[in-house]
């Protein structure tokens, strides 16, 4: 099965107190069950967490974790595609970051609904509803 790996999964399995169900995810990726991928935008936001970490080792395991997924590059369609999830929120009055849109569009983009650990958060609730009745449009 393919699954997209949003930045929180990846950071649930790069702390020292590992969650379980991430590690186990990652390690589905690890042996073939499953094909991963992830946004550029996510590979950039765990590079700052990467370089502000007192662990010396961090920006390797990063790097490391990272190579286990496919990475796909933000390109002008996905782009495009996050700037309207972005339009359309704020529409709603919804206050939610471009990162998070252009994600969003990523994961949209490939058909492939993305495995968060933000979903009990209310910004990220709001985007993966907006990509899931978007999908539905597609399919």
């Amino acid at each position: 099965m393919k699954l997209f790996i949003d930045t929180s999964i990846f950071v649930d399995v790069l702390r020292s107190k590992q969650v379980e169900s991430s590690k186990l995810l990652f390690k589905s990726l690890q042996e073939g069950s499953n094909k991963g991928f992830t946004s550029v935008i996510t590979v950039a936001e765990l590079s700052v967490g990467a370089y502000r970490s007192p662990r010396k080792d961090a920006l390797e395991k990063t790097l490391k974790l990272l190579s286990i997924v496919n990475v796909v590059d933000l390109s002008r369609e996905i782009a495009i595609e996050g700037g309207r999830i972005y339009a359309e929120l704020m529409k709603k009055g919804e206050e939610i970051e471009l990162n998070d849109c252009l994600i969003a569009a990523t994961s949209l983009s490939l058909g492939i609904h993305a495995e968060t650990a933000d979903e009990a958060l209310e910004a990220s609730k709001k985007i993966m509803d907006f990509v899931k009745n978007e999908a539905k449009k597609w399919m």
